[in-house]
């Protein structure tokens, strides 16, 4: 069984990330690069993680 969550490239997460934040109609704004993928993870989370950072202007850590 394969783990669908995790798939798809950086960008493509980046744009689930920030479009789950701000709407589906909005503008996309640049991508950023692609940073190191951290263990137990993938670049396609990686791409979500950033973009909801971009769209709330927040680290996702410090997002409660």
């Amino acid at each position: 069984m394969s783990d669908s969550i995790g798939a798809g490239s950086f960008s493509q997460g980046f744009e689930a990330g920030y479009r789950a934040i701000k709407g589906t109609n909005v503008h996309l704004p640049h991508v950023p690069h692609e940073p190191f993928t951290k263990h137990n993870s993938t670049p396609y989370l990686m791409g979500i993680r950033k973009g909801i950072e971009r769209a709330t202007g927040k680290d996702i850590d410090d997002i409660s």
